[in-house]
């Protein structure tokens, strides 16, 4: 199966954009280093334009009315659900059914927090939203993947 790219029109640059593209460049940087050559199933989605990031707000408050101020960049962190198991039952295949999905779901649930430790390790705080609509932010950035989305974070530059 292959990925549909949604494009999105280039925003203007603003004053900030410099530090906080570096910031997110070297994140992604140290989110795809892993043992087997960025070949993982949890994905990371880094959004800093201004028309994808209200697709996204409007992903955790459809009133519109809720949300304060828009984060510098949100980062999307998406898993592949049917590939990490058949990556588990590759590598794993004593596991039953059971066990592999519940050791994928674990897996899942470390991504979000591997982020918050390389956004901080970044100069970015990476907060974390509580409620977001997974259904609505797949659709509207790569519906013709397996992905689901499972976290969703603000992520803004820690100031000196």
């Amino acid at each position: 199966m292959t990925a549909q790219i949604v494009p999105i029109a280039a925003p203007a640059p603003s004053g900030d954009d410099g530090a906080l593209r570096a910031a997110v460049t070297e994140l992604h940087a140290l989110m795809t280093l892993d043992p087997i050559l960025g070949a993982q199933a949890a994905r990371a989605y880094f959004v800093l334009n201004p028309i994808a990031k209200a697709r996204i707000a409007a992903a955790i408050d459809p009133s519109g009315r809720g949300h304060r101020r828009s984060p510098a960049a949100y980062a999307l962190v998406a898993y592949d659900f049917p590939f990490a198991l058949l990556q588990l039952q590759a590598t794993a295949s004593q596991l039953s059914p059971d066990r592999a999905k519940a050791v994928v779901s674990r897996s899942a649930g470390l991504q979000g927090q591997a982020l918050q430790a390389a956004a901080a390790a970044s100069s970015l705080s990476a907060l974390p939203a509580p409620a977001f609509d997974a259904a609505a932010l797949k659709s509207a950035f790569f519906p013709s993947t397996q992905e689901t989305v499972i976290q969703l974070f603000r992520l803004e530059l820690d100031r000196p």
